[in-house]
């Protein structure tokens, strides 16, 4: 056992220590290395509060979920699922309808395990509260991959195509979209960085907007579809001879791909959870509020997804990249209208995407360096100056900003929604499994909400199907000519977030014959994060 030494520790002038000793009886927390397996993680069942206080109600989760789920997806990957699908109107709407479920299903096993453990962090904090052994792999893991893969990409890019395409500028290079939106992705930063209430106005009044679009689109379809030519002058390119038919190569690759792009299209229904702690009683509000949210967003996406093919000709639909919106728009209410005022709204849509992911990701950014075991973690997991994690705003900023300000190939856009939605899709199957686990664990337990263990199981299942589906080494992509398999790059990120937690938590100890000790300080700005020594035979070493 360590020397008492250890007791006496040094703390810097904005932390406060609240367990004094990991060897007190009378501590309230007790350190990791002296607990039960469950001990480890129990405290994860209790609410939590913290500075930012509860501020979010029912209104503002939904239009969080809307404003999270609806960026670009919708607008943007229609036309490359069709294209993945080979033009089979049948396979196109089973991709829909295959996320959709996912999306119904994931949000419902989210919903059992945020009713178990109603705090901030969303998969984070599940995932530790299911798979604690080894002792911080998991967390160590999915945090370094949560902020590696913390950024706004995508969406900026369609928000400054749109935006150029709405005021007429088709010529511009490809880097200029990427600097506007680089330059809102900034904006935006400093907005989230320091008024959390003011950022959560801008995300409901833009979600306002956003669902008014999208019952416009909608009913764009069956205004074409029911109506006669001589009224709508736009020919109905659906026929039900067509429904079944397959008019180009379709691959098992191909296939997996157009689900991810679906599944990316209705994802962030799962980041809803990395925000409780600001939620009003949270566990009855998400109840409510995420399966109307996902109610609104299903309906309205199969009637958009049928404008695309009412409207758009196959051949049109099948070249047609990220600018499928814009033409379906263009088409239906011509170069004016169409083109320069409802284009302008599908940039909003992205630009509101653009702000819950940041709002999101500062959230999860700071629970992360809440856990205390990465570099110069109580810096960046303070709220000070503004009273928001404005510093853990710099990564997905400056990410973002390397991705955005290099000159990249047209198809990178697809490359990383296949990447992100790879990685993810492992986390979220892991995450759902672990329901099972839970039961398995702790039998006769009943949590405040349970979930269907039909949705478990295909979400689940599916996940498994997406994980292995796009490891065959001997499919040829011929969307990403030039790049790595995305699935293999995805695994090894993953394995490198392992080997730092191999380093740090086993070699490193072993080699320098220590024990890591973990304590709980509370910051100045009312946080408390987690503090990590290096304690051996002669009592503290040193301070990771």
């Amino acid at each position: 056992m360590a020397s008492d030494s250890c007791d006496k520790r040094s703390y810097t002038a904005d932390e406060q220590i609240i367990v004094e000793s990991a060897f007190d009886e009378t501590a309230t927390d007790l350190s990791l290395t002296h607990l039960k397996s469950f001990d480890e993680v129990a405290h994860l069942e209790n609410m939590e509060e913290t500075p930012l206080g509860r501020h979010i109600g029912s209104f503002g989760v939904v239009m969080m979920l809307v404003q999270r789920i609806i960026g670009s997806g919708i607008f943007a990957v229609s036309g490359s699922i069709y294209r993945d699908v080979g033009g089979s109107p049948f396979l196109f709407f089973f991709v829909w309808l295959c996320a959709g479920y996912m999306s119904f299903a994931g949000i419902f096993c989210f919903l059992e395990l945020g009713s178990i453990v109603p705090r901030s962090g969303g998969m984070k904090v599940f995932l530790e509260y299911v798979y604690y052994k080894p002792r911080m792999m998991i967390t160590v893991s999915f945090g370094i991959y949560s902020i590696l893969f913390g950024f706004v990409i995508t969406n900026a890019i369609i928000f400054g195509e749109y935006t150029l395409y709405a005021f007429g500028y088709e010529d511009m290079g490809s880097q200029s979209p990427k600097h506007l939106g680089l330059l809102f992705v900034v904006f935006m930063c400093v907005v989230n960085g320091t008024s959390a209430h003011l950022a959560v106005k801008l995300q409901n009044i833009v979600g306002v907007l956003k669902l008014s679009m999208l019952f416009l689109m909608a009913l764009s379809g069956l205004w074409v579809l029911l109506l006669p030519h001589s009224i709508t002058h736009i020919d109905n390119n659906v026929h039900f001879s067509d429904i079944f038919a397959i008019k180009r190569e379709v691959t098992l690759g191909s296939f997996s791909s157009a689900l991810l792009k679906g599944i990316f299209s209705l994802g962030g229904w799962q980041t809803a959870h990395v925000v409780t702690n600001e939620i009003q009683n949270p566990v009855k509000t998400m109840n409510f509020a995420a399966p109307l949210a996902l109610t609104i967003i299903n309906v309205c996406y199969f009637f958009i997804n049928l404008s695309y093919l009412v409207v758009i000709p196959d051949g049109d639909l099948n070249d047609l990249q990220e600018m499928v919106g814009s033409v379906l728009m263009e088409k239906l209410f011509g170069y004016t209208l169409g083109r320069q005022i409802l284009t302008s709204t599908v940039a909003v849509s992205a630009a509101g995407n653009i702000m819950v992911v940041l709002y999101h990701i500062s959230r999860m950014n700071q629970e992360i360096f809440r856990e205390g075991f990465l570099p110069f973690s109580r810096f960046f997991a303070s709220n000070q100056p503004f009273g928001s994690p404005m510093r853990c705003l710099l990564f997905p900023l400056v990410i973002s900003a390397v991705f955005l300000l290099i000159s990249t190939p047209d198809n990178v856009y697809n490359y990383v929604i296949d990447l992100e939605g790879y990685s993810l899709q492992i986390f979220v199957g892991l995450v759902c499994f672990g329901i099972f686990v839970i039961h398995h664990r702790r039998p006769g337990f009943q949590p405040k909400f349970k979930a269907n263990p039909v949705h478990v199981i295909f979400v689940t299942l599916f996940s498994l199907f997406m994980f292995i589906a796009p490891l065959n080494p001997f499919s040829k992509s011929t969307e990403f000519k030039g790049f790595p398999n995305y699935a293999y790059v995805a695994l090894g990120v993953i394995v490198v977030c392992c080997v730092y937690w191999l380093v740090m938590f086993k070699v490193l100890p072993a080699v320098g014959h220590y024990q890591l000790e973990q304590e709980t300080v509370l910051l100045s700005d009312g946080l408390t994060m987690k503090k990590w020594s290096k304690v051996g035979d002669y009592g503290n070493l040193d301070v990771v």
